[in-house]
């Protein structure tokens, strides 16, 4: 009798497991097929304002974060929700984007925060004034766009072999405004002016009257006492052109 009970107990046992087990495979099965099946309205809204601002800001950084601030379920249903910015320009910080939609002429509004990080050249160690930058001088940092330093840099072949105008302490970001060209042209020193047109080239000698680098317009005084004004060049030179 007892062998009949235990029998019993353990037929009932694995039957109870199998339909446990059928349970979890019918449930994974419905989770499964629910966001293709259960797809709602403001998931297309939020899908569609995400990837719109992703695209719109991704001049801003390297790694650009959307984050929407509104309940985009408590919108009316939206077909086909085309985004567009209220406001010309590269969002960022908080943002309001529009949504038109094909079923009606009303327009929705989602409001959402969006961030980048952009990285930027800075100072390796402790640069003095007149220093010409080297590779091993510069070491980047990373923040987020809305904290970048205004004229900061980020590609070392702007800074390689530029002289630095003011102390610069070990961190502090390499700006277009701290750095210059080597001078080429010194004031109060010789300069050869080459003073070229259509059809014709003349070399002169003349005084500098202005340092500059590669590029930059210096003044060269003329032994007659004239004043002209060139263009430096790679060799140190002023080019003048009539």
């Amino acid at each position: 009798m007892q062998r009949i009970l235990n029998a019993t107990r353990a037929f009932s046992l694995a039957r109870l497991l199998r339909l446990v087990m059928v349970g979890l495979v019918l449930g994974l099965l419905a989770i499964a097929a629910t966001p293709a099946a259960l797809a709602t309205p403001d998931d297309a809204i939020a899908q569609a304002t995400r990837h719109f601002l992703m695209s719109q800001a991704a001049s801003l950084g390297d790694d650009v974060d959307v984050e929407l601030k509104s309940d985009t379920s408590r919108l009316p249903e939206c077909r086909s929700p085309q985004p567009f910015l209220p406001r010309e320009g590269v969002p960022q910080g908080r943002v309001m984007v529009g949504i038109r939609c094909n079923n009606d002429e009303r327009v929705r509004y989602v409001q959402a925060t969006v961030s980048a990080s952009v990285r930027f050249l800075v100072a390796a160690t402790a640069l003095k004034r007149g220093e010409r930058l080297s590779a091993d001088m510069l070491d980047w940092e990373r923040a987020d766009v809305s904290r970048r330093p205004r004229n900061a840099l980020d590609d070392p072949s702007q800074a390689i072999d530029k002289v630095v105008t003011q102390r610069l302490a070990q961190g502090m970001a390499l700006r277009s405004d701290r750095l210059r060209q080597p001078y080429l042209v010194h004031r109060g020193e010789p300069v050869t002016l080459i003073a070229g047109g259509e059809g014709f080239s003349v070399t002169r000698e003349g005084e500098a009257l202005n340092n500059g680098g590669k590029g930059d317009s210096v003044r060269a005084r003329m032994p007659d006492g004239d004043v002209l004004q060139g263009q430096v060049d790679a060799r140190g030179r002023l080019a003048v052109r009539y």
